[in-house]
């Protein structure tokens, strides 16, 4: 009896035992669990207000004078080769948001029909707009303190409480870079000497560790926390990644964490991809998605960057990503004052006139069941679809392609009737519009049929002026080594058909509706000089067009190219690209072909 009350003290005095650190897989395991429960109000969003703001809105993309050219205003400290001390002695001064500057924000995010916001808590430059309380937030040697919101404010409690009261949803941008933090990776560092300072990285985890936690547990209930970014060589473990998504599904169950903890813009790591300035050609099947866009070209405000996206810009863009089932953030750079450039409100505050009449065909809606449409995009809700129409057609018929009985069509914000046919040349169903569009970026007209969706097989369709344009991703490929090759990462993301190494493989592409006659074909085509000379052919039925490739001068340098005519019948259902010879490395890199009809 002795000997087992000793052993049960013993049991009692020891110490509780050490849960295991969360491990990648298990959080990543976890957050799919329920991802579809916590993603439901995104996927009915669509679209949100992105803001960055920070020591970089003062300068404007000036730097003593001197304007920097470059896109991102943001990284003014990287182009102008500001050390972290210099860059806050001048710009913590000038960083003065206006009180209420936030309510003008949600004011103009409402009126432009956004459903959900993300501000920059922390960006590159390691400048915190939210209090934080970390030892090196408060007081440091390189910057004096990384907190800048004015004295007795917090930039990020405002952002966040105005967001909510106007009914959006409030998350929070958080840099995983820090150009300043002594202990932070060396990654995209600005262009001034290094200290030789030996990088305590365990530390510097712990510090960003801190800083989400503190966004977690001081500023309400938050939709997102939206990470940038990773490389392939410091990603998810690099940032203590297992853990931040165990601290944030401890403390906000409900929130959503975007992909970039890990590298790759379309990594499934995450709730949702992240592209950045371009709009994947077929959306990212079997994932959620979210372009990040700008209505310049810099996030961060720059007085001198003018090139502003008008209504109908942003009105289309919108429709393209909702139409492969996406979501928009939309940034704003507002100035060091928190003001936001008269042309951006203008032109959301277009955009939110359109949204006034048309919202229905993006809240709530899931992608387009078409691959492509020639005369704009779709969306649908069950037993309806939404044609978004960007290119009016002059005799006034849009063909839709589906077997469907349809049954009732209206054009939204208007009382114009209709006619509707079935399509004898290429199936589906032709509607016969109104003389003129309700609005020139886009008209969206209501289509309620019966039964499920039931679209016809994807084909190529002639756009309004009966042009057939043959795009990579539109196209079915045969072989082993021709693919659709995308080069580029951020912005300018353009897409080819590439690594056509051997001459047996083609590619073809299904086509409908056109009218029989001759066509001009062009070709949008890049070559290395040194592997010039392939023989090639565009064949349509038992029509052929002969052509040799010419030099372009390297694989990503493009030349669009006149290579004949070609006799194409209306019952034609394909046309296909092929090679007989390949002297070089490769045949040749294809962006486009765009076959025009020659008028008689």
């Amino acid at each position: 009896m002795i000997l087992e009350l000793l052993a049960a003290s013993i049991v009692l005095a020891s110490p509780a035992a050490v849960p295991a650190p969360p491990t990648e897989a298990e959080q990543i395991q976890l957050w799919t669990s329920d991802r579809d429960a916590r993603m439901q109000w995104w996927r009915e969003a669509r679209f949100g207000m992105f803001v960055h703001f920070g020591l970089y809105s003062p300068a404007g993309g000036f730097w003593d004078g001197k304007r920097y050219e470059q896109h991102y205003a943001e990284w003014i400290q990287h182009w102008a080769a500001v050390p972290s001390a210099e860059y806050a002695r001048r710009m913590k001064p000038l960083f003065q948001p206006e009180v209420g500057f936030a309510d003008m924000w949600a004011e103009l995010a409402n009126d432009a029909g956004m459903r959900y916001a993300v501000m920059t808590s922390k960006h590159h430059d390691g400048f915190t707009l939210f209090n934080s309380n970390q030892a090196y937030s408060l007081a440091n040697d390189v910057a004096g303190g990384t907190n800048i919101s004015p004295k007795g404010r917090d930039v990020a409690r405002e952002f966040a409480d105005a967001m909510r009261a106007k009914g959006l949803r409030a998350g929070f941008y958080y840099s995983l870079l820090d150009w300043q933090h002594p202990d932070a990776y060396e990654m995209a560092l600005p262009g001034y000497p290094k200290d030789g300072h030996a990088r305590d990285h365990a530390k510097y985890t712990a510090y960003v560790r801190g800083h989400v936690n503190e966004l977690l547990a001081n500023y309400g209930p938050l939709s997102t926390i939206w990470f940038d970014y990773s490389d392939q060589e410091r990603q998810g473990a690099a940032w203590g990644a297992a853990q931040l998504m165990a601290d944030m599904r401890a403390k906000q169950p409900q929130i959503l964490v975007n992909n970039r903890l890990f590298f790759g813009l379309e990594n499934k790591n995450g709730d949702y991809g992240t592209p950045e300035k371009y709009v994947p050609p077929t959306g990212l099947p079997g994932m959620d998605w979210e372009v990040n866009h700008t209505l310049n070209e810099s996030y961060g405000f720059s007085a001198h960057d003018v090139g502003w996206k008008d209504t109908g810009t942003v009105v289309r863009l919108l429709c393209d990503i909702v139409s492969k089932g996406g979501n928009l953030l939309l940034n704003i750079g507002p100035d060091a004052h928190g003001r936001v450039p008269e042309a951006a409100q203008k032109t959301l505050r277009g955009v939110g006139a359109w949204m006034k009449v048309n919202s229905e065909a993006i809240y709530g809606t899931t992608a387009s069941p078409f691959t492509r449409l020639s005369w704009g995009r779709a969306t649908q809700k069950p037993g309806t679809l939404y044609l978004m129409v960007f290119d009016w057609p002059e005799n006034g018929v849009v063909r839709v392609p589906i077997r469907n009985q349809v049954k009732a069509v209206d054009v939204l914000g208007s009382s114009a009737t209709f006619g509707i046919v079935k399509d004898a040349v290429g199936g589906g169903t032709m509607l016969m519009l109104p003389e003129k569009p309700v609005d020139a970026a886009c008209t969206v007209v209501r289509v309620r049929y019966d039964g499920a969706i039931d679209p016809l097989p994807f084909a190529v369709y002639p756009s309004a002026d009966g042009a057939l344009v043959l795009l990579p991703h539109d196209a079915t490929l045969e072989g082993k080594s021709l693919k659709i090759e995308q080069v580029g990462v951020i912005g300018d993301v353009k897409y080819n058909l590439g690594y056509w190494l051997d001459p047996a493989e083609f590619a073809s592409w299904p086509i409908t509706g056109q009218r029989a006659g001759k066509y001009r074909v062009i070709a949008e085509l890049g070559c290395k000089n040194e592997s010039a000379g392939a023989k090639a052919y565009i064949a349509c039925g038992d029509a052929r067009l002969d052509f040799t490739v010419e030099g372009t001068g390297g694989w990503q340098e493009y030349r669009a190219v006149e290579l004949g005519t070609i006799e194409i019948s209306a019952g034609n259902g394909a046309i296909s690209i092929h090679a007989k010879t390949k002297p070089g490395e490769a045949v040749v890199n294809v962006r486009s072909l765009k076959l025009v009809p020659v008028a008689k």
